[in-house]
């Protein structure tokens, strides 16, 4: 089955962390001008028009979306991710954290072609940060809080995940920005 712009998908954007390595919030850091989230929502136009920010910080209601605060506090991409699937009505998610601004539709193209009904998770290869989820493990996901299990690695070793090699061609795209020192550098990357 191919999932596309006319199918049932959500985006969902992480941008609720504390971005502590950052030392300010990441998704509106500036990647040439534009905040990092502005590229992500970009990207992600080119598939669905249902975007979800999971967020408590108001600045980011500027970008048109809606923007949901974490159903449970401090629980780091997990209850981001929770409170993302428990908010969305669509059977297939996109979820994208906030620190990805070279992200570009062939990105997410790439992943929603390899969907298989038979899996609840698609994602890159050591990239569990731009993954496709199924509606349905949202109840792993509230487990996971409930138990303290906040690992993102942990909880997907519960499900049936599709690891997807990143290509030559699809590398340049998935870097993340995280400290200071990658900032600085990322105009070199991309």
């Amino acid at each position: 089955m191919i999932l596309g712009k006319d199918q049932d998908i959500t985006g969902i954007i992480l941008a609720g962390g504390k971005s502590s390595r950052m030392g300010q919030d990441k998704g509106l850091k500036l990647h040439r001008g534009t905040p990092f989230i502005q590229h992500i929502i970009q990207a992600i136009e080119t598939i669905t028009d249902k975007i979800l920010i999971i967020t408590g910080n108001t600045h980011y209601q500027t970008f048109g979306y809606p923007c949901v605060p974490d159903i449970i506090p401090d629980q780091g991409p997990i209850g981001g991710i929770y409170t993302g699937l428990k908010h969305t009505k669509t059977t297939q998610n996109l979820v994208l954290s906030c620190d990805v601004p070279f992200v570009k539709p062939l990105v997410l193209n790439n992943l929603i072609s390899e969907y298989e009904s038979n899996y609840d998770v698609v994602t890159y290869e050591d990239i569990p940060l731009i993954t496709l989820y199924n509606k349905s493990v949202e109840t792993t996901f509230f487990e996971s809080i409930q138990k303290q299990h906040l690992s993102l690695r942990k909880t997907l070793s519960k499900l049936k995940v599709k690891s997807i090699p990143i290509s030559e061609s699809i590398e340049p795209y998935v870097k993340n920005i995280n400290t200071p020192q990658q900032y600085k550098e990322a105009s070199q990357w991309n």
